[in-house]
């Protein structure tokens, strides 16, 4: 039997900003994506990307749009500013978070990995000590390779990506 070890509270915090997080990024983009088809429908077309949301009182400006669409606009784009705050916010909380925790401090000092990663890497690990070889970490997040069998003959490929 294997025994799973209890995460500390810190670690319980830390998943829970991130499922937060998630939903909130998730929320603005689909905000973004509605205000986007809006002004499709009404053959505007805007870039991709947040920069062209967050300056949408220009593109306004610039259109000639019937005055009801206006106010809709005008309430999604407030209410993406107000999920763009609440997302930096746990940002900020999950810095500091990191701050007080010396794994994430040293999950911090890899280079290429920033207070996201390093997080999450400290909410789901742990210590590590659980883990018997990397393998074992990589397929507890869902990194396995993908399988190709016929004939009773297992063929393992490369490493799926998605989680």
């Amino acid at each position: 039997m294997r025994f799973v070890t209890p995460k500390t509270e810190s670690q319980q915090t830390l998943s829970a900003l991130h499922r937060v997080r998630e939903s909130l990024v998730r929320d603005r983009v689909k905000t973004s994506n509605q205000m986007h088809g809006f002004l499709l429908e009404f053959g505007v077309s805007l870039p991709v990307g947040r920069a062209v949301i967050t300056h949408l009182s220009t593109v306004l400006a610039e259109h000639t749009l019937p005055p009801r669409l206006v106010v809709i606009l005008e309430h999604l784009h407030a209410h993406f500013k107000y999920l763009s705050e609440q997302i930096s916010a746990i940002e900020r909380e999950l810095v500091r978070q990191l701050d007080d925790d010396d794994l994430g401090q040293r999950l911090l000092s890899i280079p290429g990995v920033g207070p996201i990663t390093a997080s999450v890497l400290a909410a789901e690990m742990g210590d590590g000590k659980q883990y018997g070889s990397s393998q074992d970490f990589a397929a507890s997040i869902g990194l396995v390779p993908r399988q190709y069998s016929t004939g009773g003959k297992a063929n393992l490929l490369g490493i799926s990506k998605s989680i």
